[in-house]
Parts: C-alpha cells; sequence; structure tokens
C-alpha cells in the first residue's frame, strides 16, 4: 500500500530543487486503489494528491497541470473557462478547475497554472504545439515534464510538437475560433491554430523509439516506490530525442504508414479543401 509519506518521497525523487516549470500530466485511477493515507482525513484523495503537489512546486515555481477540452469544443462550439473539460484530463485537473488556478485561454488545449504565473500571464499563445504555444514556453523554460500514474504515449503531449516542427506530411494547420465564457458568460473570443491530422485516417502511434531514448536520458527520473508509476525529464532532452528521431526518420513512430502515406498523397489535398475552418 502507497503511505503519504511515500507519495512525498516520490515527489522528491521525481521532481528536483533546480526545476522552476513543472508539467504534470496524471491518471491516478491507476494506483488509487493501493493509496492508504490517512482514513481520518474528510478530505477526498485528489485533493490531498493536488495538495502535496502544490507544497512541493510552492508559490515561487510553477506547475502546469492540462486541461483539454476538444471533446467539449467539438460538442458545444466555445470555451468556458470555469467549466469546460474533457474526462481524459484526470481527476487531478478536474480538482485544479475548482480551485484558484490560472487557465489559459486557448479552446483546445488550454492548461491550469498553479504558483507564479506572471510569465505565461505575458506569453501570447497562438499555436497549439509550435510557435507561440505553450509547448514553445516549456521549451524556453526548460520545464520538467512529469507522468504519474501514465505511460509516457498516454501522458506527454509534448511529443506532438516534434510533429509540427518538422512539419511532418500527415498534418496541416486549422484555425479554432469561438466565444470564450466564464461560468456561462460570454467575455470575449479566443482561438488557437492547431496542427490537425485527417479525421477520415486517425493515426495510429508508436511511440516505443521515443520511450527507450527517454529512460536512458540523463535528465530521467523515476520513483522507486514500485507500487506506482512516476517519472519525469527535462524538455532539453525531450528536444533532443525529437531531433535525432525527426531528423531521421519521422515516419517510425506512425504505425499505420502505409494508410497515412496514402491519405497524404491522394486524399490530403481534398480533404482539407473541403473542410470548414473556424
Amino acid at each position: 500500500m502507497i503511505k503519504e509519506k511515500d507519495f512525498k518521497i516520490a515527489l522528491d525523487q521525481v521532481i528536483k530543487d533546480d526545476d522552476d516549470v513543472i508539467v504534470l500530466y496524471s491518471g491516478i485511477y491507476s494506483f488509487i486503489n493501493n493509496l492508504n493515507f490517512d482514513t481520518k482525513s474528510t478530505v477526498k484523495l485528489p485533493e490531498r494528491i493536488l495538495k502535496l503537489i502544490e507544497e512541493k512546486v510552492g508559490k515561487k515555481r510553477t506547475l502546469f497541470l492540462p486541461s483539454f477540452t476538444g471533446k467539449f469544443y467539438n460538442k458545444f462550439g466555445f470555451y468556458d473557462i470555469e467549466k469546460s473539460i474533457d474526462n481524459n484530463n484526470g481527476v487531478l485537473s478536474k480538482e485544479a478547475l475548482k480551485r484558484n488556478y490560472y487557465r489559459t485561454r486557448q479552446p483546445i488545449h488550454s492548461y491550469l497554472v498553479y504558483g507564479n504565473i506572471s510569465n505565461i500571464r505575458n506569453f501570447k499563445l497562438t499555436t497549439s504545439w509550435g510557435k507561440k504555444s505553450i509547448l514553445e514556453f516549456f521549451s524556453k523554460n526548460n520545464a520538467r515534464i512529469c507522468n504519474l500514474g501514465l505511460p509516457w504515449n498516454k501522458g506527454c503531449a509534448y511529443l506532438h510538437r516534434f510533429e509540427e516542427i518538422y512539419n511532418v506530411p500527415w498534418r496541416y494547420n486549422k484555425k479554432f475560433l469561438c466565444d470564450l465564457k466564464k461560468n456561462g458568460k460570454k467575455i470575449g473570443k479566443c482561438s488557437e491554430i492547431k496542427f490537425c491530422s485527417s479525421k477520415n485516417v486517425p493515426l495510429k502511434y508508436d511511440y516505443l523509439p521515443f520511450i527507450k531514448e527517454i529512460e536512458i536520458s540523463k535528465s530521467f527520473c523515476k520513483s522507486t516506490n514500485k507500487n506506482f508509476k512516476f517519472e519525469s525529464i527535462k524538455v532539453s532532452c525531450l528536444n533532443k530525442i525529437g531531433k535525432k528521431i525527426f531528423s531521421t526518420n519521422p515516419w517510425v513512430i506512425v504505425k499505420n504508414k502505409k494508410q497515412t502515406k496514402k491519405w497524404v498523397k491522394f486524399e490530403k489535398k481534398t480533404e482539407v479543401s473541403s473542410l470548414k475552418f473556424d
């Protein structure tokens, strides 16, 4: 079983004292049944876990949690900074949404921010992954990307950045523009340019080449506790891995290569021209 002190030890092993920007992707469902925190507490486990993370990060550093809204946007067509969030972000992100976190204004790939938010408030966000994106902010600040309870292929949106940087042929740019709301009240407009893939031929990824490089990277850290998965890596190392893989053969991360290459050659132009751009 995982006691509260065990989780604190894991935090110290995965997040280092000189990490100024921390990005956390989580899926605590994978180990929540193994948690054995103080049963006398009336605070629910997601609240307590998030509180421990906040205490580790502190107010002088910056913590980012994903609050993606692709499914919400497709269903409702707007972005509400207090209500919009997809289920696959995890319960920690949903818990953070209830708190006084700053939230970035992007209709598809927003983040919830805790601690020192001064730099991100002044960082103009335009794209999802490329220039003037929050992932560029992570790169400029050499953030530490952390995965709690998730494998890297499910918990690291940063890997998509290389697709845009290296302009892979299986994606194209699309602008999303919609109403920006706060608790149901319209307060303005927000937009985001995403490097989209085909809806007709969904991509199937093989991130094993990335994962192998991540696990031998200089900045890779992992918890020694065998009862749950908690790992991290600095963005500077991810950038080196991305350059190594994508400058050699970007197709190595695509499982359904034959189908995707066929779409690029014969269907991409038609599909893109027929789409309704928001």
